[in-house]
């Protein structure tokens, strides 16, 4: 209730500071992405990354930075959060944004843009006034987005591997695309998580409030904007305008009612000038089923898939609740930076994800109690703060491609993403399928007291050989092979 007294609060001053606000033009806060990125002198290319479901994905590149010669051309790919683009990446400027950080140390530069956002509104037959586009949640950015848009640079520069930078949600789809396609672990160097964000129950920021009005707010947004979530429109632009502006009173009020509010309050660090251009970008949209599924993932406190209900989870899942995403397929290499005073990606959640990855770099507190959600991206410090110790764990990981040493048991690790423990479902289940070949696949294993393949980690290279072999003999038997 707070929050919603304070948001009207908001609103009133809104309209006060309309009409005698003053306007102030800067360039970087009205420009596309690729047109700011020229205008400080670098080299920009727009490309299109189309998905295996049919959305048009804008991808923004800087090829290498103000000193050419001396371009590594290894590729970095850099994801933005949730509502937000690649903007994230450039908007404070060459002197401190990675992107151009990046650039100037010779990366191949990619920065990506998730289905939904101001870049990435298009799909082959579906428009953005039906609800059917805006079908889809971090999942499906997971799921399609990243594999599509790695491939793309991936076959673009003739590489095998690229190193992936992610702030908040752009994480979370790291994380959703190494566990449901693992494979894609290989094409990964190293991976940085800026404000990692998977487990979300501890989160203190006014989106927690959120949460339970989900489904309301679902309905509404429905009805209004046919799915979308906060898209750039003509009110972000109002915002910006009127309330963000150079006025020192206008960025006290930006500061407790945007600023403060989402993303923690830290009044030493965030550069409060950034704040025009930053409301020019963001927010940049996404869908309602993206916030619903996070809203889902703080009220169960769980890593998992989308709920659409128990009807419809058994129809997709074949279980009544969703699979949680198994984290124990992130093999790639993982450093993480975070906050004390991120109140999205709240430490604790941060560690308890951490202790779930397999292959950890480094867990880098940032050593500013302040420090937010946001300073990651425009924090006045950040070279110093964070950005030179992620381009040192980025250098020291220039070697070979690594390929790690799993044995072929390594793929039953992928069918833990559709384990169900419903036991009424497991024996209906066990019902349809008693004359099937499962059925007798598994008698024959018992027959032979073998028990099943566990995670390999739990197993001695002994029982994982006596295991395979007794499943291949079974299948040779089974099929007269």
């Amino acid at each position: 209730m707070r929050f919603f007294l304070d948001f009207t609060f908001f609103l009133n001053i809104l309209t006060v500071v309309t009409i005698f606000g003053k306007e102030t033009y800067i360039p970087d806060a009205s420009l596309s992405v690729p047109k700011i990125i020229k205008r400080h002198g670098y080299p920009a290319e727009t490309h299109i990354v189309d998905t295996k479901d049919g959305y048009l994905l804008e991808v923004h590149r800087i090829p290498y930075g103000k000193n050419a010669k001396q371009s590594k051309n290894f590729p970095v790919l850099l994801q933005h959060g949730i509502v937000a683009s690649s903007a994230d990446w450039i908007i404070n400027g060459p002197s401190k944004a990675l992107a151009y950080q990046l650039a100037d140390q010779g990366y191949d530069v990619w920065l990506g843009n998730s289905r939904g956002n101001t870049y990435s509104r298009t799909h082959i037959n579906r428009s953005p006034q039906n609800e059917e586009f805006w079908n889809f949640s971090f999942h499906e950015m997971g799921i399609y987005d990243m594999p599509a848009t790695i491939d793309y640079i991936l076959e673009r520069t003739n590489r095998s591997q690229l190193n992936y930078i992610g702030h908040s949600m752009g994480t979370c789809i790291f994380f959703v695309m190494c566990s449901v396609l693992p494979e894609y672990n290989y094409k990964i160097r190293v991976q940085i998580s800026l404000a990692p964000v998977a487990y979300i129950h501890h989160m203190t920021s006014t989106l927690n409030s959120l949460a339970p009005y989900a489904n309301q707010i679902e309905k509404a947004s429905n009805w209004i904007s046919h799915g979308a979530f906060l898209p750039q429109n003509a009110a972000s632009k109002l915002v910006n305008k009127y309330l963000c502006g150079e006025d020192a009173s206008n960025s006290l009020l930006c500061k407790k009612y945007i600023v403060y509010k989402l993303f923690g309050e830290d009044s030493v660090q965030f550069d409060m000038s950034l704040l025009p251009i930053i409301l020019g970008h963001n927010p940049a949209g996404t869908s309602v089923k993206t916030l619903m599924h996070f809203a889902q993932e703080i009220r169960t406190k769980n890593f998992q898939q989308f709920d659409h209900g128990k009807e419809e989870n058994i129809k997709i899942y074949n279980c009544s609740h969703p699979p949680k995403y198994n984290l124990s397929n992130v093999i790639a290499p993982v450093a993480f930076y975070y906050a004390q005073n991120d109140i999205i990606a709240d430490p604790k959640d941060v560690i308890e994800l951490y202790s779930h990855l397999p292959n950890r770099l480094g867990l880098n507190l940032i050593e500013f109690d302040q420090f937010n959600h946001v300073d990651f991206l425009y924090s006045k410090n950040i070279i110093d703060m964070v950005y030179q110790s992620v381009l040192n764990t980025i250098s020291t990981t220039e070697f070979e491609d690594w390929v790690p040493v799993f044995d072929n048991t390594t793929i039953y690790n992928a069918i833990d993403n559709i384990h169900c423990n419903d036991i009424e479902l497991r024996e209906r289940n066990s019902r349809k399928t008693n004359k099937g070949f499962w059925s007798k696949l598994t008698g024959y294993i018992k027959k032979k007291e073998v028990s099943p393949l566990v995670n390999i980690k739990e197993q001695h290279s002994e029982k994982t050989a006596e295991s395979r072999n007794t499943y291949t003999k079974a299948w040779k038997e089974l099929f007269n092979e």
